[in-house]
């Protein structure tokens, strides 16, 4: 959808370059009496929803219903008692997924990235007298540049400090319906230069290519890497059924493995035909959001194939104590053995000043390299069994995971400002750890037979915690920059939809 806008956009600035802003043609061909719109025309459809009982309904529907747009759009005005820790494009976000799911797009090819099409939506939070912060939000057939965002929010700043909330919205309604979609004979700074507009639709037009040549990319190495993967399932499919069939009854951790390997060759045939869909896929498919979406799903699925049958060749090892039995419990270790390792450098610099979750931490890596050098000796001697082992072992991981848990907090307390903020660090951190979980090869049994909640792994941790720190300082700077607009939905996963805030 993208593509199709940037594409529209493109050709209505080529449109330019062919009309050539000859100094005979005369600026009333063009004008709004032969080729415009009526006084109130093109609004689909108008609904407020004044949570914060600060607006007057019927004078902002009679107001904007007066208002001519440039193309058919519905209004949606929403709102909020906030404070000024809040980050009211997550809390719009939230609003629309929780009670109006009609404004997300519902189109396959959007995932519900982005605002639905047609749409303009205008978020009010009230934070006292005259402070608060105005939202702008736009399907993607309405998106506007950031400066112009900004001069849309900049109309109602007089009257929002002033508390004149209603008539604050109705300018912000006005502002954004004569900027979106605004045709290129009204843009004031067409007539300034032919060239000026040829270059932004080449820079239009690079852009889409470079988005495009981005994606195939990315589809090729999805392509590439999953190949790796469905190789090594493919070589070792002979030993992964025979070691299933030897896995014993009664044992907890080989059930599991059992049950996974019913599904496992359906998969797999299914996963093998999807390679050669992918394969002989067009460039135009490579060059789509869905292809690599596709593209995606394959590598995550190949991954987890890997996972399973290097698991069940690992537990067939254990439970029969054959020659490799040795060399598959430390696939088994291995795991929470690089986490313990890489503990010293998580803990070193400033975190030696959060006091007691750093503290458990270092006492809990010199307890459990003890515990899992105890837990191998008694498997050794046979002591006890291979679940008792498993179990003995998973619980240590979940151990190293509730401190985790416990250090993740005592650090965004430590780094963000805001509760908006914190919001924003968890969902960094969340994300990377749910996506660092269950997709390791090389024999692990607990990670793939665990819930993806079970285990956090050191490394996740780090790679979450820098892109949340990374985000919040991306926030900050675009709160401090010139523009005062603010972009992007903190805990909002992968929804990208067009849209900003800013303070007045």
């Amino acid at each position: 959808m993208q593509f199709r806008h940037s594409l529209t956009r493109c050709s209505a600035a080529a449109a330019v370059v062919l009309l050539g802003l000859a100094p005979g043609l005369p600026a009333a061909a063009a004008s709004s009496s032969t080729i415009g719109v009526a006084a109130g025309a093109n609004l689909e459809g108008i609904s407020v929803y004044d949570t914060a009982d600060v607006l007057n309904d019927e004078k902002i529907k009679d107001a904007l219903s007066s208002i001519d747009f440039n193309e058919p759009t519905k209004v949606a005005v929403f709102s909020r008692q906030g404070e000024y820790s809040d980050d009211i494009n997550s809390e719009t976000l939230a609003f629309a997924r929780e009670e109006h799911p009609e404004w997300i797009s519902q189109d396959a090819e959007d995932y519900g990235d982005y605002w639905a099409d047609g749409y303009f939506i205008i978020t009010l939070s009230v934070e006292g007298h005259g402070d608060g912060q105005i939202g702008t939000y736009f399907g993607e057939d309405r998106k506007v540049s950031t400066s112009q965002m900004e001069s849309i929010h900049e109309a109602g700043y007089e009257d929002f400090n002033l508390s004149r909330w209603t008539d604050g919205v109705i300018a912000v309604g006005a502002k954004g319906a004569k900027i979106m979609n605004r045709p290129w004979y009204k843009n004031p700074a067409l007539w300034i230069t032919t060239g000026v507009a040829g270059g932004a639709a080449g820079a239009t037009g690079l852009v889409v290519l470079g988005v495009r040549a981005s994606r195939r990319k990315e589809f090729e190495a999805n392509l590439s890497t999953g190949r790796e993967h469905l190789s090594n399932v493919t070589m070792d499919l002979d030993t992964t059924e025979l070691s299933a069939r030897t896995l014993p009854t009664g044992s907890r951790h080989a059930a599991d493995l059992e049950r996974r390997f019913a599904d496992f060759m359906a998969k797999y045939r299914t996963l093998f035909a999807r390679q050669q869909e992918l394969e002989a896929a067009t460039k135009k498919t490579r060059s789509s959001g869905s292809g690599v979406a596709l593209s995606k799903d394959f590598i995550d699925t190949a991954q987890q194939l890997d996972a399973t049958d290097d698991a069940i060749i690992a537990a067939a090892a254990l439970y029969t104590r054959s020659a490799t039995w040795q060399e598959a419990w430390r696939a088994q270790t291995a795991p929470i053995l690089e986490d313990l390792a890489e503990l010293p450098e998580l803990l070193g610099g400033p975190d030696k000043k959060l006091g007691p979750a750093g503290s458990a931490l270092r006492s809990f890596a010199d307890t459990a390299q003890q515990e899992v050098q105890a837990v191998g000796t008694d498997l050794a001697a046979q002591v006890i069994d291979v679940d008792t082992a498993l179990d003995r072992l998973s619980e240590l991981r979940k151990q190293l995971t509730k401190r985790l848990d416990a250090y993740a907090a005592a650090r965004i307390g430590a780094y963000a400002k805001s509760e908006a903020e914190e919001k924003q660090m968890r969902a960094k951190l969340r994300k990377q750890r749910y996506a660092s979980t269950g997709t390791r090869s090389g024999g692990s049994i607990l990670d793939v037979t665990s819930p993806a909640e079970f285990f956090w792994r050191v490394s996740a941790f780090n790679i979450g915690y820098q892109s949340a720190v990374k985000a919040v300082d991306s926030s900050r700077q675009a709160a401090s920059s010139s523009s005062g607009v603010s972009t992007g939905y903190s805990g909002g996963g992968s929804f990208s939809g067009a849209g900003g805030s800013s303070r007045f």
